[in-house]
């Protein structure tokens, strides 16, 4: 196989901006342009993939035309990896998002609920703030518990926001939102969204605000009463991973190993190798994905393992580079390490394909063995499955 670029579904709503467009290179017609959803195989919203010249898409078009990022995997299973046989369908979807204005106050089921009811999957997700304007803030989660009375009162009166957790935020926080947390994204943030692959949103409270043809947007009360975590929030960021990625800079620069332990107790190695400006950390891991943020300073080089145990997503953040991907294995790929990801480089005698990364594109390298590897400067987000995530009780 081959590198996929990932070219997203785009949607305007009338909360979004100009900034995906502006400063992402995103291509759309749709102003404001609130969401480019930069991974996604979701009816409602599905990307094309294509790749470089010479390669043949799933139904033998040319490859510079694209094709439904759905359809290529329906024909190409064996690209999500062994881990996706979990999961009816590609488990996960990552968006960026522009709130120019703020979003409507709102929650999602979970899988249980969702399915009973609506016949789908619930929605589990996480965040990373990009951008903010000065003083932006979003809501997350309720300031102490309540009961649905007390909720149900302050929706009525118009007076909701007043229960939430008021969180001021800066670029680099990450937030993760399980089903059934109330949130809403402020105006001035643009982030990054990792979630479970769903599209079921329940608004609570949307200040009231009408469209384009002069009508509120419907709002699902009842049922968000139902699914949503009505104690207190005792948490926000992701504190832990961010102290793990700091520690493991620092021992690492010492001459160190550093293996850390994410929230839900598994192994999250980072390293930062001293002198050569290479900085991983894991941030989120749950039952649909698991993200990795890397930075690159001065042109520095990175290689990690590609395995046919789960596909590799790269969205950038921030930067350009170079992305190499060697689809044959070589001696030192079969040496046991205790890292997912190697800083070495590794020769290879078999195909190799590169492509010049920049700010706001997404990449989709197939479940296979081989290697990859990403050389410049700039932040980048990985988002895989890994052992953790096939396990699911239903």
């Amino acid at each position: 196989m081959a590198i996929g670029k990932i070219h997203p579904a785009c949607k305007q709503y009338l909360w979004g901006g100009e900034k995906l467009i502006r400063e992402y290179g995103i291509s759309s017609p749709n102003t404001p342009l609130a969401e480019a959803w930069v991974l996604s195989a979701h009816p409602d919203g599905d990307s094309r993939i294509s790749f470089s010249e010479g390669e043949l898409c799933s139904e033998g078009k040319e490859s510079s035309e694209g094709e439904s990022f759905a359809e290529y995997l329906k024909c190409h299973p064996e690209a999500v990896g062994s881990f996706g046989k979990a999961f009816p369908f590609f488990p996960t979807l990552i968006k960026l998002i522009d709130a120019k204005k703020a979003l409507s106050i709102q929650v999602h089921p979970d899988d249980s609920f969702a399915l009973s009811r609506e016949g789908q999957y619930g929605k589990t997700e996480m965040w990373i703030v990009l951008e903010r304007e000065e003083g932006a803030f979003l809501y997350f989660g309720f300031q102490k518990d309540y009961t649905e009375e007390e909720i149900r009162r302050a929706i009525e009166e118009e007076n909701f926001p007043s229960l939430l957790c008021k969180v001021m935020v800066e670029p680099g926080d990450v937030f993760f939102i399980p089903a059934g947390t109330v949130h809403a994204i402020g105006a001035g943030i643009l982030l990054a969204e990792v979630q479970q692959n769903s599209n079921l949103t329940y608004r609570v409270y949307d200040y009231g605000r009408k469209d384009a043809q002069g009508n509120t947007r419907e709002l699902h009360v009842e049922k968000a009463l139902e699914v949503m975590d009505r104690k207190q929030l005792s948490s926000y960021r992701q504190e832990a991973f961010k102290k793990q990625g700091t520690k493991a800079a620092e021992e690492n620069a010492a001459g160190k190993s550093t293996e850390g332990k994410d929230a839900a107790g598994e192994s999250a190695v980072e390293e930062k190798a001293a002198g050569k400006n290479v900085y991983l950390e894991r941030i989120g891991s749950c039952e649909y994905f698991t993200v990795d943020r890397l930075f690159l300073e001065d042109n520095a080089f990175y290689s990690g393992k590609l395995t046919e145990e789960s596909f590799l997503s790269l969205l950038v953040l921030e930067g350009e580079g170079v992305l190499t991907e060697e689809t044959k294995c070589c001696e030192d790929m079969h040496q046991e390490s205790s890292t997912e990801y190697k800083q070495e480089k590794c020769s290879f005698a078999g195909k190799k394909e590169q492509r010049f990364v920049k700010k706001g594109e997404s990449y989709f390298l197939p479940a296979e063995e081989g290697q990859w590897s990403l050389k410049g400067t700039g932040k980048f987000l990985l988002t895989f499955l890994s052992e953790k995530d096939c396990v699911r009780e239903d």
